[in-house]
């Protein structure tokens, strides 16, 4: 592949389920509700237009992100989709399938702490902030490694600290990407993403 400048990274959050902004979803696996489907649709038209020969497209195992991502492949006739399992959500351990206001009840110091947008949670009885950056790290560098321009297809939690390893910003600057839209990276070398910059017109907004 012909060194160039920058390589474009997009990464997606996939589309909405029936839990989406209502119950902790991490390693759970419900799939896309009909708007979701129409949203995964809707964003794989938008990008198939703007993805470059050769891109490769990468997506969390969960039944939403693969949904996602293989409408994005069908429009853009790329694929197959690979899975990488360092993409999966965080285990949410106690909280998954809770809404916040039960949440708040069984764990109560952690619910405002997630209300006050730390991103340093360890889940009880689930995955740990550490164990979550360093997987998400790992994942990276895989791309960046790769050097093919790429579509990432994850949930919020790896994908914000994917923006912020991309884009050289703190993740606690960074907000959840909304479900069924994408974020889109101009990545330089050799650097290895450092300076990244947010690339083109987007149907993401950076926004919890």
């Amino acid at each position: 592949m012909a060194q160039v400048d920058a390589i474009p990274v997009i990464l997606v959050r996939h589309a909405s389920t029936a839990w989406t902004g209502h119950r902790y979803c991490g390693r759970s696996d419900p799939p896309l509700d009909g708007a979701g489907r129409a949203a995964a649709e809707r964003l794989a038209r938008d990008l198939a237009p703007d993805l470059a020969p050769g891109t490769r497209i990468v997506s969390s195992p969960l039944v939403r992100a693969l949904a996602t991502a293989e409408a994005i492949a069908a429009a853009a006739g790329v694929g197959p989709v690979l899975v990488d399992e360092r993409w999966r959500e965080s285990d949410c351990g106690d909280a998954e399938g809770r809404t916040f206001d039960e949440l708040a009840v069984l764990e109560p110091r952690l619910a405002a702490r997630l209300a006050a947008g730390d991103v340093e949670i360890d889940w009880p009885a689930g995955e740990t902030a550490v164990a979550l950056r360093e997987r998400v790290h790992d994942a990276w560098s895989s791309v960046l490694a790769d050097r093919h321009p790429v579509v990432i297809v994850s949930h919020a939690g790896p994908l914000r600290l994917a923006v912020a390893l991309g884009t050289g910003s703190r993740p606690e600057t960074v907000a959840f990407p909304a479900p069924g839209t994408a974020v889109r990276l101009a990545v330089p070398w050799p650097d290895g993403g450092h300076g990244a910059r947010v690339a083109g017109p987007s149907r993401a907004t950076l926004r919890r």
